[in-house]
């Protein structure tokens, strides 16, 4: 979608948390100067200006995050006593440019980062012109999108939506832990014995993470949201291109560029069935709501 609407006029990506402390590889990502040039070289491949608030990243901002399991629950009270001032911050931003629309994260995965930068945008979901990305890699795991929009939303998906079909809840967890034990991030776990390891441990975490946010979906106060699924055929080397200027985390998260394609079209398929293209799914405010 951006190098769709650079075409037509200025794009400008806003990066909130992009401090580190320190220089390190934490989790298996590397944190540090490397992601400033990363994303000037996409910026300069796909033509959109970018411009970063400098925020400290998560792993570094609050010591409860510091483990990593905390980085994918609820974000702590620190972070929501704080959101007011981030929140005036990048709306002063905004106030000074003339934009048609605006696209934010639907905090896919609940990585705390994503989550506080859909939080700051709660008030403006009655606006037209605001569109849902859906985060990535973590839509491509089974079920993680559904589970994300059963917080937030009121939804009917495509007759032929594979992704967002309700299973029993059991399987569902198997076939997300099984999906995530097969990603680039888990086969680079060296040795073999501490993959291993680290397998059984992980789907636990998963199982603890999805029952906490079932649990939190009930009774929450829900928009009404219908998607948007664009065909991306055209555009989609420039995508995998774009992607694959991010090294830093590009090879934590898909082991080759094949691994990365056929990622992406398991995931446009889960959407429109088998023998689709390649898409990218938003998520808008209800037409009739």
């Amino acid at each position: 979608m951006v190098a769709r609407l650079a075409k037509e006029g200025p794009v400008l990506v806003l990066n909130l948390f992009t401090r580190y402390l320190s220089e390190v590889k934490i989790r298996g990502v590397v944190l540090g100067e490397e992601r400033y040039q990363e994303e000037a070289d996409a910026a300069r491949f796909l033509g959109f200006e970018s411009r970063c608030l400098g925020e400290l990243d998560v792993s570094f901002r609050r010591d409860t995050y510091r483990k990593l399991g905390n980085i994918f629950r609820p974000p702590v009270a620190e972070d929501l006593d704080w959101l007011p001032t981030l929140r005036q911050k990048v709306f002063a931003v905004l106030a000074e440019l003339d934009y048609q629309q605006l696209y934010v994260p639907l905090g896919i995965g609940w990585h705390v980062d994503h989550v506080l930068t859909h939080q700051l945008f709660e008030s403006w979901a009655d606006h037209g012109n605001l569109l849902y990305y859906e985060d990535a890699p973590y839509c491509c795991i089974p079920h993680s999108t559904r589970y994300r929009l059963n917080e937030l939303a009121i939804y009917r998906p495509a007759n032929d939506d594979r992704s967002l079909t309700p299973v029993n809840e059991s399987r569902a967890w198997w076939q997300s832990s099984t999906a995530y034990a097969n990603t680039a991030l888990m086969k680079n776990l060296k040795p073999w014995i501490v993959r291993k390891s680290a397998i059984p441990v992980v789907s636990f975490y998963l199982h603890r993470l999805m029952a906490l946010h079932r649990s939190l979906a009930v009774g929450s106060l829900k928009r009404q949201l219908e998607p948007l699924v664009m065909s991306i055929d055209e555009e989609f080397d420039m995508k995998v291109h774009a992607m694959a200027l991010y090294r830093s985390q590009f090879r934590e998260f898909f082991s080759s560029r094949e691994d990365c394609i056929a990622t992406l079209l398991g995931y446009a398929q889960s959407i429109q069935g088998d023998g689709a293209g390649q898409v990218e799914r938003y998520w808008v405010k209800n037409a009739l709501a």
